[in-house]
């Protein structure tokens, strides 16, 4: 039921993405003419204040969404899965280093974190993708070492080292077994965040540069007409949940494996 629930929720976004990916209308052309104009066979979703086709200026937002989540999510399991192994298995001073890391990291707000990456390197997609993973892997790093501590403490873990294995082996092979499902439910509880994130902060005007179609920034831009003509404000919140609510429903929580 899970998967039913998430594909009707991502069917639509995904479809709207493909456009944005392979080109539709120009997002910039504006024709004040045809402002507010009602969807049509010309403009499928109508047009906006200034005449520009909302449904190619929502497709190539869902892309940058899209794109900005799948490297948000990558960097979050790959730096937290590290940094928190390191914390757990590695020698002394690197262990108490990367801790010290992983806690500051939880601790600082998201929405600080983001803003000195972008800062840092300017606002573009990668490096909106690389402010809203890093905001991610405190907590999880966190998580993964505290299950990883856990599960060195297992008697079948000391028995593989009794048997000659080494702290890499154990980890492949017993640690992160124990490990990925739980941070892969930390995942599906995270993902809707690095969505709303991305939004958030196109909205505030940390996204890309001004004019370019990012959801978040649609809204900002909309929201001066939302009594005038409520769909330019309804149809990128829409997009939203349904992204959001979509990944949430996707990855399926899993329990720790007993042994």
């Amino acid at each position: 039921m899970r998967r039913v629930s998430a594909a009707l929720c991502l069917l639509p976004v995904v479809l709207l993405s493909a456009a944005g990916a392979v080109g539709t209308a120009d997002v910039h052309a504006v024709d004040l003419g045809n402002r507010h104009a009602p969807p049509g066979v010309a403009h499928w979703l109508g047009t906006d204040h200034l005449g520009r086709d909302v449904f190619a200026r929502l497709a190539q937002g869902g892309w940058r969404a899209v794109c900005v989540m799948l490297g948000a999510a990558a960097i979050t399991v790959a730096a937290g899965l590290a940094l928190g192994l390191a914390a757990a298995m590695a020698w002394t001073p690197l262990r108490l280093l990367a801790l010290r890391l992983a806690e500051m990291l939880a601790l600082l707000p998201d929405l600080v974190i983001a803003i000195v990456v972008v800062a840092v390197l300017g606002p573009s997609p990668p490096a909106l993708a690389l402010a809203l993973g890093l905001a991610g892997v405190g907590p999880a790093a966190l998580l993964v070492q505290g299950l990883a501590r856990q599960t060195m403490r297992e008697t079948y873990v000391a028995a593989a080292h009794a048997l000659g294995a080494t702290r890499a082996g154990a980890a492949r092979r017993h640690v992160l077994p124990a490990v990925l499902p739980a941070l892969l439910t930390h995942l599906a509880a995270h993902v809707g965040h690095i969505v709303l994130g991305h939004a958030g902060l196109a909205f505030l005007g940390l996204g890309a540069d001004s004019g370019a179609p990012d959801w978040g920034a649609m809204l900002f831009e909309h929201r001066a007409h939302l009594f005038e003509d409520p769909a330019l404000v309804a149809l990128p919140c829409a997009t939203l949940l349904l992204l959001a609510g979509g990944m949430n429903l996707l990855i399926e929580p899993r329990s720790i494996p007993r042994r």
